[in-house]
């Protein structure tokens, strides 16, 4: 999702003459962003990450989805409002561009009895998702950019499908993920939002088919964020390699990006620029997952000591922000 925001946004900056155009096809909506506290947590060690935390959200949002209902259900009953379904933090520097890519299914603590998963945490609204990951991880949300399943779909379109090598086949009949053949596979936008959506696959090992477990599955899903992250890095790179390519993939995909009100094109163009500077200069985006496990078999996932390890290497620590 990182990879498809970064991609986006330089083909923005290099769109110039439909800059007014692609302005007021972008939404916003309110959000207040929390404050970055300058003293750190008593006894922790984190040096605090200085520059900008872009806040990158795919939603499960089922008001427009690709290949209609009956591929992903609509939006009536318990698949109503929309939840986090992919959650980034994206450093744009200084210093080398960063991902963080935290599980869905990361359960927070809010207040002194309740916990909350980051993933429904976003039913309430944005806001809530800015002020748990601030008040519960330390996370100071500079801008929020969000982008729901169709959208996500058609930027991947846009840039010609995404191109992965499989090991094994995998499926998942809940998600639409049907991959029958190892080897290397060029996935449609709905593909590749299927392989994202995917926490039941099953993997087909010495003629058999084999189901993964809960938290098996909930690590391949973050696993594979990772890589369509990766792939898409390139494909956005190599359409907005010409301003004949980057002018028809921003004017494709500029309706489909929500974003706070304080964060306009300007912004976008800036992170733009500044991540292709960043990942020319250190050859890469620098992608990290970060661990936490499901329990048992179900959607909860406690903060474990590597969690809040993985994400102090970021430069996050509780207790360093303010809603």
């Amino acid at each position: 999702m990182t990879a498809l925001i970064a991609g986006l946004v330089l083909a923005l900056a290099l769109a110039l003459g439909d800059l007014g155009l692609l302005a007021h096809r972008i939404r916003h909506m309110p959000v207040a962003m929390p404050h970055h506290a300058s003293a750190l947590a008593a006894g922790d060690a984190t040096v605090p990450y200085e520059g900008e935390t872009w806040l990158i959200i795919g939603t499960d949002s089922r008001l427009s989805v690709p290949g209609g209902p009956d591929r992903y259900g609509d939006a009536s009953g318990d698949r109503a409002g929309a939840r986090a379904d992919v959650v980034v933090l994206l450093q744009p520097g200084p210093g080398a561009p960063r991902a963080t890519v935290l599980p869905r299914d990361l359960t927070l603590r809010v207040g002194a009895l309740h916990h909350e998963r980051l993933t429904t945490s976003y039913l309430k609204g944005p806001q809530s998702t800015v002020d748990l990951l601030c008040s519960a991880l330390g996370v100071p949300t500079t801008h929020l950019v969000t982008v729901d399943m169709a959208g996500f779909a058609s930027i991947v379109d846009a840039v010609g499908g995404l191109t992965l090598d499989f090991p094994e086949p995998i499926r998942d009949e809940r998600a639409g993920l049907d991959i029958p053949t190892a080897g290397t596979r060029t996935l449609s936008g709905i593909d590749a939002l299927a392989l994202v959506r995917s926490r039941h696959p099953q993997i087909l090992r010495d003629g058999q088919w084999t189901a993964l477990s809960e938290t098996e599955g909930a690590q391949r899903r973050s696993e594979s964020t990772g890589l369509v992250m990766s792939a898409l890095m390139t494909a956005l790179a190599q359409k907005s390699s010409t301003p004949w390519g980057a002018r028809s993939l921003a004017r494709a995909v500029a309706g489909t990006l929500t974003t706070d009100e304080g964060t306009g094109l300007v912004d976008l163009a800036r992170l733009g620029w500044d991540l292709a500077a960043g990942i020319e200069d250190s050859q890469g985006l620098e992608v990290t997952t970060v661990p936490a496990p499901t329990v048992g078999d179900g959607f909860i996932a406690l903060p474990t000591p590597q969690t809040y390890s993985a994400l102090s290497a970021r430069g996050y620590a509780p207790g360093t922000c303010s809603p």
